[in-house]
């Protein structure tokens, strides 16, 4: 086995095994090192398509390592994953390269240009997912990225290339201006480190508490939750516990995961849902107590995967995922192929095409605002920090992990939860069927969570916060930087090489 062929491999395994064992998050740092240097040495090669072919192998052990966990629910849906993840991963790759050849430049431009550009882009278009996005891998490490509330999730991927680019220049000129340049990694590690830690501990402004309490069915989605015969059982088994909960208690909000509610709810006739005025009886039973519940509801002929909201008893108030997964719950541009829109790929005896259409941002109710999050939406950092507004306001995310059974896959997507807390300075209620539910605070720290596949109950008081943070005001401002840059990049060197493709023909 040559040393390009090793290098490749030694890069997807640095660059996959933080995305399958979260605490060894560290080797991001020096990941990308081995692929600069097959990157260096292939550039000049008579076969320009080289290093795609090694990229290619880097990000398809990349790839396996962190979503070899999807086939625990879907094998063709894991293959698909993976493939076209590597593909595009290398492609962009092979670009950044072909840029700075064309440019005769360092690759420290193109690199973060072309790579942050698409992650952002990864964020929106219809196969989005940003899973990989770079700065997801400091997930179990709050602590040390607090200033993501600056940057989002966007100004981790960019600590992380300039750190690996750093790395590289040391590694090949090691004896030229070592004591500068040692000085100047120091810098760049330890200066964010250090403004983590005093964000860490600065105080935050309290606009009040709530207490709140949240239902965890653990019901297994696959011999279980969505058998319809068990519908009426399981619901009816919610509201003794609801009732239960509420009678003790007496939360001011109370919580219940993704698709409690099966059968799907009407939303212009609402009381024709039997299931719907159950849940309204437990809400005048309890009039003071707040219940977001996950359910499935239509418009005509749109169905959604919902969030329903009755803070009382007259008017049901509707979210709508908008980030679905793609393949699973949207077959990716049915706009304009809508003949495949019948050919989502089916998981735990559950198939269908979802409508993303939605006009809320958030549920607002005694004039406190509550942000809601269903499952997939989590890893979109950008679209949750920007629907929360600057009034009392707290997250709650509603999903249902059990697909992955006792895989990191449950895990990770937890971990995602830390960083939308920080990154919107908001506490953050993480409600489960089967995962992992936890009340999580704005420094992205466990105040309270339940155990993995369990039934139980979580209670607790969450803290209300007012002031936006500036990535909730601004967005992903990096990434939208790098992908109008990059794009423009991008045209130009394809015009120069086209150009410059002409003259020598002419010549």
């Amino acid at each position: 086995m040559n040393k390009k062929i090793i290098s490749a491999i030694a890069s997807g395994l640095l660059l996959g095994i933080p995305f399958c064992i979260p605490s060894f998050f560290f080797l991001l740092f020096f990941a990308w090192i081995p692929l600069l240097w097959l990157e260096e040495k292939t550039i000049n090669h008579p076969n320009s398509y080289v290093l795609f072919n090694y990229a290619f192998l880097s990000f398809l052990i990349w790839n396996i390592l962190a979503y070899w966990w999807v086939g625990k629910a879907q094998i063709t849906g894991v293959i698909l994953i993976i493939l076209i993840n590597s593909l595009l991963l290398a492609l962009i790759f092979w670009m950044i390269s072909r840029t700075r050849k064309s440019l005769k430049i360092a690759i420290l431009f193109p690199f973060l240009l072309i790579w942050l550009g698409f992650e952002y882009f990864d964020t929106w278009w219809d196969l989005a997912w940003p899973w990989l996005n770079l700065g997801n891998a400091f997930a179990s490490a709050p602590k040390w990225i607090q200033w993501y509330e600056f940057t989002g999730t966007r100004g981790g991927s960019l600590w992380i290339i300039l750190i690996n680019l750093g790395f590289f220049a040391l590694i090949k000129n090691p004896k030229k201006k070592i004591v500068f340049r040692a000085i100047g990694m120091f810098l760049l590690i330890g200066i964010p480190l250090l403004f983590s830690i005093f964000l860490y501990h600065q105080k935050e402004n309290v606009r009040g508490t709530k207490s709140f309490a949240l239902i965890q069915p653990n019901l297994d989605p696959y011999t279980e939750k969505f058998v319809p015969e068990n519908e009426e059982k399981h619901f009816a088994d919610f509201l003794k516990t609801a009732d239960s909960i509420c009678s003790i208690h007496h939360p001011e909000f109370l919580f219940a995961p993704e698709t409690v509610i099966l059968t799907p709810i009407d939303e212009t006739k609402p009381n024709q849902s039997y299931n719907y005025l159950r849940l309204l009886e437990l809400k005048k039973k309890y009039p003071k107590t707040k219940i977001l519940i996950g359910t499935h509801s239509k418009i005509e002929s749109e169905s959604f995967n919902s969030a329903l909201f009755l803070s009382d008893t007259i008017t049901p108030e509707f979210y709508h995922k908008t980030k679905l997964v793609p393949l699973f719950e949207r077959v990716p541009f049915d706009k304009y192929l809508s003949f495949l829109k019948d050919y989502s790929i089916e998981i735990g005896g559950y198939q269908g095409t979802y409508s993303s259409n939605n006009d809320i941002d958030y549920f607002l109710s005694d004039s406190i605002a509550l942000v809601p999050v269903v499952c997939f939406e989590s890893i979109f950092g950008d679209y949750c920090a920007q629907r929360v507004p600057e009034i009392p306001s707290f997250i709650c995310m509603i999903t249902n992990d059990g697909w992955w059974k006792t895989t990191p896959g449950y895990q990770h997507h937890f971990n995602f939860s830390r960083l939308r807390a920080i990154e919107s300075r908001r506490d953050y209620i993480r409600v489960a069927n089967n995962g992992i539910s936890a009340h999580i605070n704005s420094k992205g720290t466990i105040i309270a969570k339940t155990k993995w596949w369990n039934k139980t109950v979580l209670t607790g008081e969450l803290i209300l916060r007012k002031e936006k943070t500036f990535y909730s005001e601004h967005g992903d401002y990096i990434g939208r930087v790098c992908l109008f840059i990059a794009t423009l990049l991008l045209i130009f060197v394809k015009i120069r090489v086209s150009t410059q493709s002409i003259v020598k023909r002419n010549s």
